[in-house]
């Protein structure tokens, strides 16, 4: 099984060791780092669990039982949150790669979830306005 980030309802972007993820529909947002950001951009880019777990022991120095159950755990997480939706019909990606930057020791992929923003995104005046756009403000 691989995984997929819908565009229509997430955004998200890896800052060099760290990861911001977007629920557009309820305005959660997540960071991980370490091999939180590996894990996300590997199954972002198409990799399977298993796949994932083979690239990630090899540049964290642990083993492949544990970083797989470790990804069983964190995915979990990220399809409840709605961050991932299961994607049965890829073909395998070739060519999968990590960027290039130091790693530290193994440690189970875990993302800060944040639920404060939503509230203050909805008072944002630009949500309300007429069908012409900001700047008319609805009557």
């Amino acid at each position: 099984m691989r995984y997929f980030a819908d565009a229509k309802l997430v955004s998200y972007d890896r800052l060099q060791d760290e990861v911001i993820i977007i629920n557009v529909g309820s305005g959660a947002y997540y960071s991980g780092s370490g091999p939180a950001a590996d894990l996300w951009t590997l199954l972002t880019e198409g990799a399977s669990p298993e796949e994932a777990t083979r690239l990630l022991a090899a540049v964290y120095d642990a083993p492949e039982v544990t970083i797989g159950r470790d990804i069983e755990t964190c995915i979990a997480f990220l399809v409840e949150r709605g961050l991932l939706q299961t994607d049965n019909a890829s073909a395998p990606k070739i060519g999968l790669a990590l960027p290039d930057i130091a790693r530290t020791a193994w440690r189970a992929p875990q993302f800060d979830e944040n639920t404060d923003m939503w509230e203050l995104i909805k008072l944002d005046p630009i949500h309300e306005v007429e069908e012409a756009g900001w700047p008319i403000r609805k009557a």
